[in-house]
């Protein structure tokens, strides 16, 4: 099953995906679309990467 989560900045998609793949007990392939164009964003991202499983 493929799905795709659209939402706002901060909106909690990135943890309502990461609650669906987890639950899905299936392979996951994981697209994240952030661009890191300051310092802040850097470390979102760094903290997202640590978050998920190094298999996706």
């Amino acid at each position: 099953m493929i799905r795709f989560i659209l939402g706002g900045a901060r909106s909690g998609k990135s943890r309502y995906a990461e609650k669906l793949a987890s639950a899905s007990g299936k392979e996951v392939i994981y697209i994240a679309t952030a661009q890191a164009y300051d310092d802040e964003m850097k470390a979102r991202i760094l903290q997202h990467k640590k978050q998920r499983p190094d298999e996706w």
